[in-house]
């Protein structure tokens, strides 16, 4: 969701070719991305199509993955990105983050200059473990887990509540 060129799942389906993709981004985004699946021989399993996750998440699929994209947004935005994602998400679904969980504490962290970007240029910001929780739970998810990475992103996974 917000995929743009879809990067990040094109690389998955080029590692794993049972799987299907789906790219949603903006209509202007779209053609694009159309172009890169085709010029990585994917439009057999993938497709881009077009969505506004402020209004409506496209549903037929068993996993939802953003990466960068809540921190945009303050908690009011980024619940409304949720509660939509929530809507259309099956029971047995997953939901995938690629975002950074602040540690807390006085600790040096990346997270916490971007923390100060995010709220001087956009509406958004970084949040630490408990605000993760409570942000997916008042949507209808439940943290399942969080996976650190070699990057200053963390994995996400929250499942419906």
């Amino acid at each position: 969701m917000g995929g743009g060129l879809g990067g990040i799942v094109r690389a998955i389906l080029k590692a794993c070719p049972k799987l299907r993709g789906m790219i949603t981004e903006l209509p202007e985004v779209v053609e694009p991305a159309k172009q890169a699946i085709a010029e990585d021989g994917l439009t057999n399993r993938c497709t881009a199509v077009p969505s506004d996750f402020f209004k409506s998440i496209p549903a037929g699929a068993d996993a939802y993955f953003m990466k960068h994209i809540l921190h945009d947004w303050n908690d009011e935005d980024a619940t409304c990105i949720l509660k939509n994602t929530r809507t259309v998400i099956p029971s047995n679904g997953k939901l995938i983050l690629a975002e950074t969980v602040v540690p807390n504490g006085p600790a040096s962290h990346p997270g916490k200059l971007i923390d100060i970007e995010m709220l001087v240029f956009l509406k958004g910001k970084e949040r630490t473990e408990p605000e993760w929780r409570k942000l997916l739970e008042g949507a209808g998810f439940r943290l399942n887990r969080i996976v650190e990475t070699k990057s200053p992103l963390n994995l996400i996974e929250a499942v419906p509540a």
